[in-house]
């Protein structure tokens, strides 16, 4: 049987939306954890829409990049004043040339919880498409705020439910590694805001060009 690689690219893009826009989002039931995952959705739709329009359908990658190993993305995990910290959780792949990997913390402190998650995507086309496309919705309303943001040099998002108290910062470095900041149970955006200033993303954009 011969191997479908674009089958398997979109099942990773998938992932890869859901993960960054809904980490988490199954172990609640509520109606923000609902919202989170029909915004996975719709971003993974986009993904694979934006993969399948590709090159007659075949995912751009530079293939001369390498994902960093997930040891080196955990190594970019901070310490969080006044937060506990749980055992860092790493995972990669490699198809063909096509790579992610992951290194994901969470912390505590009583109810409050945040998740840092630093993603390497090898340069998913069409992934980082979608991500562009969050970063250009601003919306504010009673409930909800989403809008772009640059963090240091690089381009990223805020999404924050505001009765809720919960809510996600991402930023992208160097076009291919996503770094997440999600908080839930109580947390302020600044909290997430300071949970980000950690993270040395300099450090993760020097590693990522080699």
């Amino acid at each position: 049987m011969k191997y479908d690689l674009k089958k398997t690219l979109s099942a990773v893009a998938l992932f890869g939306a859901a993960l960054v826009f809904a980490v988490g989002c199954g172990k609640k039931n509520d109606s923000a954890s609902t919202d989170s995952a029909a915004t996975a959705n719709n971003i993974a739709k986009t993904v694979s829409d934006a993969m399948n329009g590709a090159s007659g359908g075949a995912a751009q990658h530079k293939s001369s990049a390498h994902a960093l190993p997930s040891d080196k993305l955990a190594s970019f995990l901070p310490q969080l004043s006044g937060f506990t910290a749980k055992e860092p959780e790493k995972a990669s792949m490699n198809v063909q040339g096509t790579e992610w990997s992951s290194a994901s913390q969470e912390f505590n402190n009583g109810d409050k919880s945040i998740k840092i998650s630093i993603l390497d995507y090898n340069y998913i086309a069409g992934l980082t498409a979608a991500y562009t496309m969050a970063m250009n919705i601003n919306m504010e309303n009673g409930e909800e705020l989403h809008k772009g943001e640059k963090f240091g040099n690089y381009p990223g998002w805020v999404e924050w439910k505001k009765k809720a108290n919960e809510g996600t910062i991402g930023v992208i470095v160097n076009d291919r590694v996503f770094v997440v900041v999600e908080g839930r149970n109580g947390v302020s955006l600044d909290d997430l805001r300071a949970a980000l200033g950690k993270v040395d993303l300099d450090g993760i954009g020097k590693a990522a060009s080699v």
